[in-house]
Protein backbone atom coordinates (compact mmCIF):
# COMPACT_ATOMS: atom_id res chain seq x y z
CA UNK A 1 0.00 0.00 0.00
CA UNK A 2 2.82 2.36 0.83
CA UNK A 3 4.41 1.75 -2.57
CA UNK A 4 1.28 3.09 -4.27
CA UNK A 5 1.70 6.39 -2.47
CA UNK A 6 5.34 6.83 -3.45
CA UNK A 7 5.89 9.30 -6.31
CA UNK A 8 7.67 8.02 -9.40
CA UNK A 9 10.97 9.84 -8.81
CA UNK A 10 12.35 8.71 -12.17
CA UNK A 11 9.39 10.25 -14.01
CA UNK A 12 9.69 13.41 -11.92
CA UNK A 13 13.37 13.72 -12.78
CA UNK A 14 12.54 13.14 -16.45
CA UNK A 15 9.92 15.90 -16.42
CA UNK A 16 12.36 18.16 -14.57
CA UNK A 17 15.05 17.58 -17.20
CA UNK A 18 12.54 18.30 -19.96
CA UNK A 19 11.51 21.54 -18.26
CA UNK A 20 15.17 22.59 -18.17
CA UNK A 21 15.51 21.85 -21.89
CA UNK A 22 12.46 23.79 -23.08
CA UNK A 23 14.02 27.32 -22.89
CA UNK A 24 17.16 26.14 -24.68
CA UNK A 25 15.06 24.49 -27.38
CA UNK A 26 13.25 27.80 -27.91
CA UNK A 27 16.64 29.56 -28.19
CA UNK A 28 17.87 27.02 -30.75
CA UNK A 29 14.58 27.40 -32.60
CA UNK A 30 15.20 31.16 -32.75
CA UNK A 31 18.60 30.49 -34.37
CA UNK A 32 16.89 28.32 -37.00
CA UNK A 33 14.35 31.08 -37.65
CA UNK A 34 17.15 33.68 -37.97
CA UNK A 35 19.05 31.45 -40.38
CA UNK A 36 15.86 30.95 -42.39
CA UNK A 37 15.48 34.75 -42.53
CA UNK A 38 18.87 34.95 -44.26
CA UNK A 39 17.82 32.14 -46.65
CA UNK A 40 14.68 34.11 -47.55
CA UNK A 41 16.83 37.18 -48.24
CA UNK A 42 19.12 35.13 -50.49
CA UNK A 43 16.01 34.02 -52.38
CA UNK A 44 14.99 37.71 -52.70
CA UNK A 45 11.97 37.21 -50.41
CA UNK A 46 12.83 40.22 -48.29
CA UNK A 47 9.34 40.47 -46.83
CA UNK A 48 9.52 36.93 -45.47
CA UNK A 49 13.09 37.56 -44.24
CA UNK A 50 11.98 40.51 -42.11
CA UNK A 51 8.95 38.62 -40.80
CA UNK A 52 11.15 35.67 -39.81
CA UNK A 53 13.53 37.97 -37.95
CA UNK A 54 10.64 39.59 -36.08
CA UNK A 55 9.51 36.10 -35.05
CA UNK A 56 13.06 35.47 -33.80
CA UNK A 57 12.78 38.65 -31.70
CA UNK A 58 9.61 37.35 -30.05
CA UNK A 59 11.26 33.99 -29.41
CA UNK A 60 14.23 35.76 -27.84
CA UNK A 61 11.91 37.43 -25.38
CA UNK A 62 10.14 34.16 -24.69
CA UNK A 63 13.08 31.89 -23.81
CA UNK A 64 14.26 33.94 -20.84
CA UNK A 65 10.76 34.20 -19.42
CA UNK A 66 10.27 30.47 -19.82
CA UNK A 67 13.57 29.79 -18.03
CA UNK A 68 12.54 31.96 -15.08
CA UNK A 69 9.00 30.55 -14.98
CA UNK A 70 10.31 26.95 -15.03
CA UNK A 71 13.18 27.79 -12.65
CA UNK A 72 15.58 26.40 -15.24
CA UNK A 73 18.08 29.23 -15.71
CA UNK A 74 21.62 28.00 -16.33
CA UNK A 75 25.04 29.17 -17.50
CA UNK A 76 24.63 27.13 -20.67
CA UNK A 77 21.31 28.82 -21.38
CA UNK A 78 22.88 32.22 -20.80
CA UNK A 79 25.76 31.58 -23.21
CA UNK A 80 23.46 29.96 -25.77
CA UNK A 81 21.16 32.96 -25.65
CA UNK A 82 24.07 35.33 -26.32
CA UNK A 83 25.29 33.25 -29.26
CA UNK A 84 21.76 33.21 -30.70
CA UNK A 85 21.43 36.97 -30.18
CA UNK A 86 24.74 37.61 -31.93
CA UNK A 87 23.66 35.75 -35.04
CA UNK A 88 20.01 36.85 -35.11
CA UNK A 89 20.54 40.49 -34.20
CA UNK A 90 24.18 41.19 -35.06
CA UNK A 91 24.74 39.29 -38.31
CA UNK A 92 21.36 38.51 -39.91
CA UNK A 93 19.99 42.11 -40.04
CA UNK A 94 23.09 43.41 -41.84
CA UNK A 95 22.97 40.57 -44.35
CA UNK A 96 19.27 41.16 -45.00
CA UNK A 97 19.87 44.89 -45.44
CA UNK A 98 22.72 44.25 -47.89
CA UNK A 99 20.76 41.69 -49.91
CA UNK A 100 17.63 43.86 -49.96
CA UNK A 101 19.16 47.18 -50.94
CA UNK A 102 22.67 46.85 -52.33
CA UNK A 103 23.16 43.33 -53.64
CA UNK A 104 23.21 44.54 -57.25
CA UNK A 105 25.12 47.75 -56.59
CA UNK A 106 28.83 48.32 -57.09
CA UNK A 107 28.89 51.23 -54.60
CA UNK A 108 28.59 49.24 -51.41
CA UNK A 109 32.10 49.17 -49.95
CA UNK A 110 31.31 51.72 -47.25
CA UNK A 111 27.92 50.10 -46.63
CA UNK A 112 29.60 46.73 -46.03
CA UNK A 113 31.96 48.39 -43.54
CA UNK A 114 28.88 49.73 -41.71
CA UNK A 115 27.32 46.25 -41.65
CA UNK A 116 30.53 44.75 -40.22
CA UNK A 117 30.64 47.50 -37.60
CA UNK A 118 27.09 46.70 -36.45
CA UNK A 119 28.04 43.03 -36.05
CA UNK A 120 31.16 43.97 -34.04
CA UNK A 121 29.21 46.40 -31.84
CA UNK A 122 26.53 43.78 -31.18
CA UNK A 123 29.20 41.25 -30.15
CA UNK A 124 30.84 43.77 -27.82
CA UNK A 125 27.51 44.81 -26.30
CA UNK A 126 26.56 41.19 -25.56
CA UNK A 127 29.99 40.46 -24.05
CA UNK A 128 29.76 43.56 -21.87
CA UNK A 129 26.29 42.57 -20.72
CA UNK A 130 27.39 39.02 -19.84
CA UNK A 131 30.46 40.28 -17.97
CA UNK A 132 28.42 42.66 -15.82
CA UNK A 133 26.33 40.97 -13.12
CA UNK A 134 24.68 44.29 -12.29
CA UNK A 135 23.55 44.81 -15.90
CA UNK A 136 21.59 41.56 -15.87
CA UNK A 137 19.44 42.63 -12.94
CA UNK A 138 19.35 46.37 -13.63
CA UNK A 139 16.09 48.13 -14.37
CA UNK A 140 17.81 50.21 -17.06
CA UNK A 141 19.99 48.98 -19.91
CA UNK A 142 23.26 50.61 -20.93
CA UNK A 143 23.10 51.03 -24.67
CA UNK A 144 20.51 49.71 -27.09
CA UNK A 145 19.69 45.99 -26.53
CA UNK A 146 20.54 43.52 -29.31
CA UNK A 147 16.92 42.87 -30.48
CA UNK A 148 16.25 46.60 -30.67
CA UNK A 149 19.54 47.05 -32.56
CA UNK A 150 18.20 44.63 -35.18
CA UNK A 151 14.86 46.45 -35.30
CA UNK A 152 16.61 49.79 -35.90
CA UNK A 153 19.17 48.43 -38.38
CA UNK A 154 16.37 47.18 -40.62
CA UNK A 155 14.60 50.57 -40.81
CA UNK A 156 15.91 51.24 -44.36
CA UNK A 157 14.54 47.82 -45.38
CA UNK A 158 11.07 48.69 -44.04
CA UNK A 159 11.16 51.89 -46.11
CA UNK A 160 12.25 49.89 -49.14
CA UNK A 161 9.31 47.52 -48.65
CA UNK A 162 7.08 50.59 -48.43
CA UNK A 163 8.39 51.43 -51.93
CA UNK A 164 10.62 54.33 -50.92
CA UNK A 165 12.97 53.37 -53.75
CA UNK A 166 15.16 56.41 -53.12
CA UNK A 167 16.71 54.46 -50.22
CA UNK A 168 18.79 52.43 -52.66
CA UNK A 169 20.15 55.63 -54.18
CA UNK A 170 21.59 56.84 -50.86
CA UNK A 171 24.09 54.18 -49.77
CA UNK A 172 26.18 56.73 -47.86
CA UNK A 173 23.17 57.94 -45.85
CA UNK A 174 22.11 54.36 -45.09
CA UNK A 175 25.68 53.51 -44.06
CA UNK A 176 25.92 56.47 -41.68
CA UNK A 177 22.57 55.53 -40.17
CA UNK A 178 23.65 51.90 -39.66
CA UNK A 179 26.93 53.04 -38.09
CA UNK A 180 24.92 55.25 -35.74
CA UNK A 181 22.84 52.23 -34.71
CA UNK A 182 26.05 50.34 -33.91
CA UNK A 183 27.35 53.14 -31.72
CA UNK A 184 24.01 53.30 -29.90
CA UNK A 185 24.46 49.63 -28.97
CA UNK A 186 27.88 50.15 -27.35
CA UNK A 187 27.12 53.56 -25.88
CA UNK A 188 26.52 54.26 -22.21
CA UNK A 189 23.16 55.82 -23.01
CA UNK A 190 20.54 54.60 -20.52
CA UNK A 191 17.73 52.76 -22.29
CA UNK A 192 14.49 51.30 -21.04
CA UNK A 193 14.37 47.72 -19.82
CA UNK A 194 11.04 45.90 -19.93
CA UNK A 195 11.76 44.78 -16.36
CA UNK A 196 11.23 48.36 -15.22
CA UNK A 197 8.10 48.92 -17.28
CA UNK A 198 5.26 49.24 -14.80
CA UNK A 199 1.68 49.69 -15.95
CA UNK A 200 -0.46 51.63 -13.45
CA UNK A 201 -3.05 49.34 -11.88
CA UNK A 202 -5.83 51.76 -12.81
CA UNK A 203 -4.97 51.29 -16.49
CA UNK A 204 -4.26 47.57 -16.34
CA UNK A 205 -7.34 46.85 -18.43
CA UNK A 206 -5.58 48.47 -21.41
CA UNK A 207 -2.72 45.94 -21.55
CA UNK A 208 -4.58 43.23 -23.48
CA UNK A 209 -6.24 45.61 -26.01
CA UNK A 210 -2.95 47.41 -26.67
CA UNK A 211 -1.05 44.16 -27.13
CA UNK A 212 -3.79 42.88 -29.44
CA UNK A 213 -3.62 46.13 -31.40
CA UNK A 214 0.14 45.76 -31.77
CA UNK A 215 -0.10 42.18 -33.05
CA UNK A 216 -2.96 43.09 -35.40
CA UNK A 217 -0.97 46.04 -36.75
CA UNK A 218 2.07 43.81 -37.34
CA UNK A 219 -0.10 41.31 -39.21
CA UNK A 220 -2.02 43.83 -41.35
CA UNK A 221 0.44 46.72 -41.74
CA UNK A 222 3.82 45.17 -40.90
CA UNK A 223 6.17 47.65 -42.59
CA UNK A 224 4.29 50.73 -41.40
CA UNK A 225 4.14 49.35 -37.86
CA UNK A 226 7.84 48.44 -37.75
CA UNK A 227 8.76 51.86 -39.15
CA UNK A 228 6.67 53.64 -36.53
CA UNK A 229 8.10 51.48 -33.73
CA UNK A 230 11.67 52.20 -34.87
CA UNK A 231 11.15 55.96 -35.21
CA UNK A 232 9.29 56.12 -31.89
CA UNK A 233 12.16 54.35 -30.14
CA UNK A 234 14.74 56.68 -31.69
CA UNK A 235 12.76 59.75 -30.65
CA UNK A 236 12.24 58.38 -27.14
CA UNK A 237 15.94 57.61 -26.60
CA UNK A 238 17.13 61.13 -25.71
CA UNK A 239 13.91 61.85 -23.78
CA UNK A 240 14.33 58.75 -21.61
CA UNK A 241 18.05 59.43 -21.09
CA UNK A 242 17.31 63.00 -19.97
CA UNK A 243 14.58 61.83 -17.61
CA UNK A 244 16.83 59.08 -16.21
CA UNK A 245 19.70 61.48 -15.48
CA UNK A 246 17.36 63.87 -13.67
CA UNK A 247 15.71 61.13 -11.55
CA UNK A 248 16.87 60.72 -7.91
CA UNK A 249 17.64 57.02 -8.49
CA UNK A 250 20.28 57.84 -11.10
CA UNK A 251 22.43 59.62 -8.55
CA UNK A 252 22.82 62.64 -10.78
Amino acid sequence: MSNELQPDTGALRGRDRLAHLIPNMVTLGAVCVGLTAVRFALDERIDLAVIALVVAMFMDGLDGRLARALNSTSLIGKELDSLADFFNFGIAPGLILHLALFNQSTRVDFTWVAIMLVAACCAFRLARFNASQDAQTAQTFEGVPAPVLALLTLLPVYLHLLEFECITQWPAVVSLYVIGCGFLAVSQLPTLSLKSLVFPRAYGFLVVPLFTLLIASLLIYPWETLTILSLTYLIALPLYAHRHRESPESGQ
